[in-house]
């Protein structure tokens, strides 16, 4: 699963249109249409607007060697 398809569910989980998590986060409906389609590759900064906004967090952690 990649961030967009994130983002998608926990946007539906909360009941919320793209237009309200646009005027939560302050980024454009059409930047949040192209990351939940995968068809962006947003910043860690907009990410994090979005993940904020939907009471989330970035976790960033180290791949285990293989």
């Amino acid at each position: 699963m990649n961030i967009g398809q994130e983002i998608r569910m926990r946007r539906q989980e909360l009941r919320l249109t793209q237009q309200s998590l646009a005027d939560m986060s302050g980024v454009s409906v059409r930047m949040i249409k192209s990351i939940e389609g995968n068809y962006a590759n947003p910043s860690i900064k907009t990410v994090e607007k979005l993940l904020t906004s939907l009471g989330l967090q970035l976790k960033i952690t180290e791949r285990p060697t293989v």
